[in-house]
């Protein structure tokens, strides 16, 4: 796949020859986003073009537990479908002021493609002035209609909602795949291995959205393998209580030294409450509940 990015101080952009462009920022690339890309697809040659971050970035306000998929998550998913040509806007304070003439004129026109493919509720310029009706006075539009499920409309804001509510497995059914969190596995405090259950301390460089504190089982994607794993999202109420949550995977079939290595965390289903118990002992016995329970249920999803 080839990226593009483009900073709207220097833009430097070539044609590219019977190119079917979907237009959108597809936080998560959910259900209604392939819909759309794949309409693209069918067609020929396919680009898409996002922005790098949210347009809250250069606005400057909540950045925290926002986004669904990073740029590099996007990147992934978007090629694995068979996306050749990736447009990255860099978000900035004269990108948001850019009016919907010069946004065609400066970025459509120079890479001139055959088709553009849209949400029906997309909107792009300044004050999102820009419409799929205006776009179509310049360039061949297909207007895609925005998908349902359990009759209701696939939205990245009703993810977000169900993910932070804990409710990962109904947001896996909007998403099309497991939900994801993809970071660094850093040195924690060692209170894994207090209790007999080390774990791996996820670091995301990325401001992902958090689901609720609590227990879950999944899956942890590293290089090749895919491991069978538990994830707590805690402050740690038994041994230590921490200001704010951590992440902490405990890989089921897993030996070896994570440090330093980068993972995928998958949530398949919300496990149980985070406990505060009287001993280690009490929350051992708990993990190991919790080990069980997970070995069983995620063979036969497996």
């Amino acid at each position: 796949m080839n990226i593009i990015d483009i900073d709207i101080n220097n833009i430097e952009l070539e044609e590219v020859k019977h190119l079917h462009l979907c237009l959108g920022f597809f936080d998560g690339v959910h259900l209604g986003h392939q819909d759309l890309i794949k309409s693209a697809l069918a067609k020929g040659t396919t680009g898409v073009m996002t922005f790098d971050v949210p347009p809250n970035f250069a606005l400057g306000r909540n950045i925290t537990n926002c986004c669904l998929t990073s740029l590099y998550d996007k990147a992934n998913l978007l090629e694995k479908m068979g996306v050749k040509y990736f447009y990255i806007l860099r978000m900035s304070k004269d990108l948001l002021n850019m009016s919907r003439n010069d946004f065609i004129d400066k970025i459509l026109k120079p890479i001139n493609p055959e088709e553009i493919y849209v949400g029906e509720d997309y909107r792009f310029g300044f004050e999102a002035k820009g419409t799929p009706n205006y776009l179509s006075n310049f360039f061949k539009v297909n207007v895609i209609p925005l998908l349902q499920h359990n009759r209701r409309k696939i939205s990245s804001h009703y993810i977000r909602q169900l993910v932070e509510e804990g409710k990962v497995d109904q947001a896996d059914g909007e998403l099309g795949r497991y939900y994801s969190l993809v970071g660094l596995v850093v040195h924690g405090k060692g209170n894994g291995s207090k209790t007999g259950f080390p774990t791996a301390n996820l670091d995301l460089d990325y401001p992902y959205v958090l689901p609720k504190v609590g227990v879950y089982m999944g899956y942890v994607n590293l290089l090749s393998s895919t491991y069978k794993a538990i994830i707590c999202i805690s402050t740690h109420p038994t041994i230590m209580e921490l200001n704010k949550p951590v992440i902490e995977v405990h890989l089921l079939y897993y030996k070896g030294d994570l440090y330093g290595r980068e993972i995928e965390v998958e949530f398949v289903s919300y496990m149980r409450d985070v406990i505060k118990f009287d001993t280690l002992e009490e929350l051992h016995e708990q993990l190991t509940k919790d080990r069980e329970q997970a070995k069983l249920a995620l063979k036969e999803i497996e």
